[in-house]
């Protein structure tokens, strides 16, 4: 077998509790020597790159640039961050310096080269040890540094700046979260694709074929099935003009009979509800990575496609810090470059409020929180009063991996400026602030194995506006216009577009969690979606 360095896990489902691996549910095995390994090596951006890449997805995606919208093609990209042939040639032979390796292939970016080899000569060029680990829970296997660490000599340190997965030996687990407590229920109206289109004024329009664009749901391990069947019977139940549609698979295998994984499922009903006819694929990502090594392999995956889906969902995440920060700044890189192409790429935000210490003295903050994605919080319908109310679970603060943008400067300032009262506890004010937008997270109405399940978690909000954005696509599309893109500048440069939600907070254990309150707030962004008010903003 040949054991891919970026690849583990991941058996997750919806955004729920974390459950970290300890020392003793993993075992390390010294492999054999001759053992065969792909690498998948990041290189840095050729001089100069990264501050032009910055640049140009700022002007593409602010309303006011005069080169808004005006995305790059495959080579165009290449031309900005991809190395020359010298520079790759240098590694190779560098790679080649005890054993020879096979060059697999170089990403059409030119920063990324794929390599086969063996265990002893990764070890001897990185001056690393490897171990064979396993969980014993999954039986899962990978192979990386035993001790987290390899090194990059000064020959070539200019060139590469990441091996994929190397340094990670964590299997990470995620638990699904479906709602059966009575007393949330009764609190909280039930959501079904119909409260969608009376909520947020989206359209339900469309035959089999007819809608422009292009969206898709990202799941990550081999259970992550969605099941056709349910697929059809959340039709027959909610949507009777879909009956007969269905989701693709633009990358990996989904098992349709298997049993249903309920993220997997939500995705699909929910992005294809919000979204009615518009050509919905999945990614299925079932390397056995940790979750950022996973989270960068699908976007250089995507980085590495010609025509991929224009709108993303995802729903999976873990708190921040633990991991290799060199992994999560390469994958805000890549994300980047996916809103070069024109493609928007929605994040549940995570669903333990501001999350919380042991001692209840500091937030947490959730991972990914690249300011190039836009995270999505959650809120529920009151029985009572019919408003929308920002939900606890709803995750939302200040990351401490990137700093705060410019785009979202001044909403954020005057959140601080409200007089709503603080929390007490540690939190980075500096930090990229979260959510950007919110969209309906509690007691929404889900097929699984036949039978409707009540399902709550920001895993639900994601798919929600991901349908809307690719909607809008689809309008602009028939325009003649070129889609939405990476969405942030604009979601902040017009706050006309959303119900400001103002009431609600987000606790978590100890800590007291941020209020909503007029305007952006870290419990549910801007707000959840108008749709007119946003076609509005798209067509000006």
């Amino acid at each position: 077998h040949i054991y891919t360095m970026s690849a583990i896990r991941l058996a997750a489902l919806l955004f729920g509790a974390l459950f970290a691996s300890s020392a003793a549910e993993v075992d390390f095995k010294v492999p054999d020597p001759n053992f065969s390994v792909q690498l998948q090596i990041a290189l840095l951006p050729k001089s100069g790159g990264l501050e032009n890449l910055h640049n140009t997805i700022l002007a593409v995606s602010s309303p006011k640039s005069p080169t808004f919208r005006q995305y790059l093609k495959q080579d165009q990209i290449r031309n900005i961050v991809g190395r020359d042939e010298a520079d790759i040639q240098r590694v190779v032979q560098w790679l080649n310096t005890f054993e020879t390796v096979t060059l697999e292939s170089v990403h059409p970016h030119r920063d990324w080269i794929t390599v086969t080899t063996t265990v002893k000569n990764v070890e001897k060029l990185f001056s690393c040890t490897l171990g064979f680990i396993t969980d014993k829970k999954s039986g899962y296997k990978k192979i990386a540094s035993t001790n987290k660490k390899y090194t990059i000599p000064d020959s070539v340190k200019d060139v590469i700046e990441l091996v994929s997965g190397l340094s990670s030996s964590s299997f990470p687990k995620w638990k699904a979260q479906v709602v059966t407590a009575t007393s949330e229920l009764t609190a909280t109206a039930a959501v079904t694709p119909q409260t969608i289109y009376d909520t947020y004024k989206s359209p339900l329009t469309g035959s089999h074929a007819s809608r422009l664009g292009s969206q898709a749901v990202v799941e990550f391990g081999s259970l992550a099935n969605f099941n056709e069947a349910d697929t059809q019977t959340f039709f027959s139940t909610y949507l009777p003009s879909l009956l007969g549609e269905t989701c693709g698979m633009v990358y990996g295998t989904n098992n349709g009979d298997a049993k249903p994984s309920v993220e997997a499922n939500l995705d699909v009903q929910y992005i294809m509800a919000a979204g009615p006819f518009i050509n919905t694929t999945d990614y299925k990502i079932t390397g056995r990575g940790s979750i950022e090594d996973e989270f960068l392999s699908y976007t250089q995956l995507v980085n590495s496609q010609s025509s991929p889906p224009l709108v993303h969902s995802i729903s999976y995440g873990e708190y921040g810090g633990d991991y290799d920060n060199a992994t999560d700044q390469r994958f805000s890189y890549e994300l980047e470059k996916m809103g070069l192409s024109g493609v928007s790429v929605l994040l549940a935000s995570g669903d333990n409020g501001v999350g919380c210490d042991s001692t209840g003295s500091s937030q947490e903050y959730d991972y990914p929180s690249s300011p190039y994605i836009t995270m999505v919080g959650a809120t529920y319908i009151d029985s009572a009063t019919k408003l929308e109310v920002g939900a606890t679970l709803s995750s939302g603060g200040f990351s401490k991996d990137f700093m705060q943008a410019s785009w979202q400067a001044e909403a954020v300032a005057a959140y601080f400026n409200s007089g709503v009262p603080m929390p007490s506890e540690d939190f980075y004010q500096p930090g990229r602030a979260y959510p950007d937008v919110s969209a309906f997270g509690q007691n929404v109405q889900v097929i699984a194995s036949g039978k409707v399940s009540a399902v709550s978690g920001t895993s639900c909000s994601a798919p929600i506006f991901a349908g809307l954005v690719a909607s809008l696509n689809d309008e602009l599309l028939r325009a003649g216009r070129p889609p939405l893109g990476f969405l942030n500048p604009w979601l902040y440069a017009n706050p006309q577009m959303f119900t400001d939600v103002t009431a609600g907070s987000n606790p978590y254990q100890k800590c007291e969690g941020f209020q909503a309150a007029p305007g952006w707030d870290p419990v549910t962004g801007l707000g959840t979606p108008l749709y007119p008010q946003m076609r509005e903003a798209a067509f000006a």
